[in-house]
């Protein structure tokens, strides 16, 4: 079969090509109005070629229209997911404009609570080194700032102001093995004071054995120490042990404070005017 094709390649071509021409002419023929006995001749005789031809140039067409739909649908996905990154950077950016003025209205709503004077601060730095548990705030002595200032949020007592810049505050958290803050016992009224034992826990000291401590009691500020208003939350008890010698009980108190997601403080100035 290949030698036959081969010998007579030249008759196979310039047949192939007069049937590809009389197709074209009956192509035209066909697209007339009014067929004359020769056009319904050529259009009889050539019908299986025509009808070839009709379906070949449908699927080319087909083939050519679907290639640019799909082209144009492959850029319009670009697009549009080019356009929803950029929608989901600016609904996480206005996601997080929503939290922070949520947290700043929550900050203004407990401020006017207490007649204290309190200025809100935002965190700006944390001690890197782990040997002291502190935060550094964006207010400082320019803002009325000054030593020993107590630091709470609704959420309770953060710590107090341990070092003053022009600009800028240290922060001791409550948490810190050098914290101490003078607490009662909401539900019992007992006294005790709260110390810091790093890693987020403190120590409820001075709790006679004699007192009523339960888990779960609140611990909250006395108001004795000036640095903060009365009745600011702790924390609450996580541990008790009367069984050690001595007359005071062993209380750990859990912060009600979550200091690794701090943002936003109030800086407790100056107590209430009792003129």
């Amino acid at each position: 079969m290949q030698q036959f094709f081969l010998r007579n390649k030249k008759t196979i071509l310039i047949a192939a090509l007069l049937v590809a021409a009389l197709t074209l002419f009956a192509k035209g023929i066909e697209q007339k109005k009014r067929f004359s006995f020769f056009d319904r001749i050529v259009l009889t005789l050539f019908s299986f070629p025509l009808s070839i031809t009709n379906k070949g140039i449908s699927v080319v067409s087909s083939t050519w229209n679907h290639y640019f739909f799909l082209v144009g649908v492959y850029d319009e996905n670009i697009a549009l997911k080019k356009q929803i990154h950029a929608l989901s950077i600016d609904n996480q950016l206005l996601q997080e404009q929503a939290d922070e003025n949520k947290r700043l209205r929550d900050l203004l709503v407990f401020r006017k609570k207490f007649e204290h004077t309190m200025l809100p601060a935002e965190i700006i730095g944390r001690d890197p080194s782990g040997w002291f548990k502190t935060i550094l705030v964006d207010k400082g002595s320019s803002d009325g700032i000054y030593k020993d200032a107590g630091v709470i949020t609704p959420d309770g007592v953060v710590g107090r102001v341990i070092e003053v810049g022009l600009n800028s505050a240290k922060v001791l958290l409550l948490s810190d093995v050098n914290s101490y803050v003078d607490a009662i016992v909401k539900r019992t009224r007992a006294h005790g004071i709260v110390v810091g034992r790093g890693e987020n826990m403190c120590t409820l000291a001075y709790m006679l054995k004699t007192e009523d401590v339960a888990l779960e009691d609140v611990i909250i500020s006395s108001g004795i120490n000036t640095s903060y208003p009365r009745g600011i939350i702790i924390g609450t008890v996580a541990k008790i042990n009367r069984d050690r010698s001595g007359f005071f009980q062993s209380i750990e108190v859990r912060p009600s404070v979550d200091f690794s997601k701090l943002q936003e403080v109030l800086i407790v100035l100056r107590g209430p005017d009792k003129s």
